[in-house]
């Protein structure tokens, strides 16, 4: 018993090794080729929002540190917020993006990702993933994600520039220009409204 308990525990520190090896291009190909695989074998009238969501929170998810996206969108005003701010603007901000992303992929038409060898900061700690959107048609659109090793020594992305249009830039531009006029509770709320709205 004792035996099997010590060859257990190997197994699962070598998986977790493997895991937490897994470079920053890796993971982005892991996050988009999983969705793309499980789309791939759904028929058009099978996408439905519901089902379309659940890949998104399975495949895509899990690779986004979502946290740090919403610090770096509010900017500036992350110092400003109460705890309890900052978890609501997290929370919703997540729904926000989980709507969008599960917008973008449930217009999936055979679209392919290629991405290249990243390019690492002096630390290593950071990384560039560039690749890009293969269309049907042989369009080729740039999508570069930006990542970064966390404590758990696991690669995330954090912000993701589209034909050179970046993410988290467009975010805090917005909130930016939100928040000269407005709190951010109301922005929140006016965030929470969206979704509902887009539920019924």
């Amino acid at each position: 018993m004792r035996r099997l308990a010590i060859t257990l525990t190997l197994v699962l520190a070598f998986l977790t090794s493997t895991a937490n090896a897994i470079g920053p291009t890796e993971t982005v190909q892991h996050a988009t080729s999983s969705i793309i695989n499980e789309l791939s074998l759904l028929e058009n009238e099978q996408r439905s929002q519901h089902e379309v969501q659940r890949l998104v929170e399975s495949h895509i998810l899990p690779a986004i540190d979502q946290e740090k996206i919403a610090k770096l969108a509010l900017g500036k005003h992350w110092k400003k917020a109460t705890k309890e701010q900052k978890a609501a603007f997290i929370d919703t901000f997540r729904d926000l993006q989980i709507r969008t992303y599960t917008g973008a992929f449930k217009a999936f038409n055979g679209q392919e990702f290629a991405f290249k060898q990243p390019r690492f900061n002096k630390t290593g700690s950071k990384a560039i993933v560039k690749g890009e959107m293969v269309q049907p048609s042989g369009q080729r659109i740039p999508v570069d994600f930006k990542l970064y090793l966390n404590k758990q020594q696991q690669w995330k992305i954090y912000d993701a520039v589209i034909a050179g249009l970046g993410m988290v830039k467009t975010y805090r531009q917005q909130l930016n220009e939100q928040l000269q006029n407005n709190s951010l509770d109301d922005i929140i709320n006016s965030m929470r409204s969206d979704l509902q709205t887009a539920q019924r």
